[in-house]
């Protein structure tokens, strides 16, 4: 298997574990900024253990590399709570939905960051079908209720995730992606922890420890490494197109596991979805073997 293939898939298998990790806002009885302090917090320490059993350095060198990270952490808690208050106070199908709109973010964004990166008209083509996809889907919103409040921090998140994204693959050719990931949840975990401790946290039980150790080892230790590593030889375009597959994983595991079952408008915006990431798929592999 060539670097590009299994690019690819490292990406889709981060992008499956995100999807996933939605219902972690439900089942784990925390405010939102709990819910990731306790994620990073556990995942930091892990990587740390990892590090010093390796003898990985973790030493960016060079000042500006910890600038880098810092912006990259500060942007990242941002998206994280964000997109689990999202999931708290409306659906777990409408914050999957709206932050399906960060590839129509990453279509714009990235090439202000990379002069190799044109505007073209089939990435901007393939964003706005899948962004179709999710109009479908979409319930009418309640302009005074929850929902819509899900709904505008789902697209703050779809933002937010995709401006972190090309960051990412800016900076991962000059670090590695593990200690990208180490310093950007650990500065997270900073930003977060005042708040915690001034606000308050609702009272911890078994299942929420359960659910955050599984939360950070796998779908954050992981699915962070597995995308990081991934964005190497995958445009941060064609990454966040694939980010579109999130809410058919999302609302598939909620109706199993939360009773949420999908609607006729989400399976159809699904099948809208699922083939603009095929089609930016295939299209991607052909263009990288020619």
């Amino acid at each position: 298997m060539n670097s590009k293939n299994k690019s690819l898939i490292l990406v889709h298998i981060a992008i499956f574990l995100f999807g996933s990790s939605s219902l972690f806002g439900k089942l784990i009885n925390q405010p939102a900024f709990a819910i990731v302090t306790g994620r990073v917090l556990l995942s930091v320490t892990i990587m740390y253990i990892i590090f010093k059993v390796k003898k990985i350095s973790i030493n960016l060198k060079e000042r500006s590399n910890y600038l880098k990270v810092l912006l990259l952490g500060v942007i990242l808690s941002v998206h994280w709570v964000l997109f689990y208050h999202s999931v708290q106070v409306s659906t777990v199908a409408i914050s999957l939905l709206t932050f399906s709109t960060c590839p129509i973010f990453a279509t714009f964004i990235e090439p202000l960051f990379f002069r190799t990166e044109k505007l073209k008209k089939q990435n901007i083509l393939v964003a706005f079908w899948a962004f179709l996809g999710v109009v479908i889907v979409v319930p009418k919103i309640d302009m005074g209720g929850t929902m819509f409040q899900g709904f505008v921090e789902g697209i703050l998140a779809g933002f937010t995730f995709a401006l972190v994204s090309v960051l990412e693959r800016k900076y991962v050719k000059e670090l590695e992606g593990i200690v990208i990931s180490f310093y950007e949840q650990l500065i997270v975990f900073i930003i977060l922890l005042p708040i915690c401790i001034f606000t308050g946290i609702n009272k911890v039980s078994t299942s929420d420890i359960l659910y955050l150790i599984i939360f950070s080892v796998v779908f954050t230790l992981l699915s962070r490494y597995c995308y990081i590593n991934g964005l190497k030889g995958v445009s941060a375009q064609t990454a966040s197109v694939l980010t579109s597959l999130e809410p058919i994983y999302g609302i598939v595991l909620a109706a199993f596991i939360l009773n949420e079952t999908p609607t006729i408008k989400e399976v159809i915006g699904g099948i809208v979805i699922i083939s603009a990431v095929i089609y930016s798929s295939v299209v991607y592999s052909k263009t990288k073997n020619n």
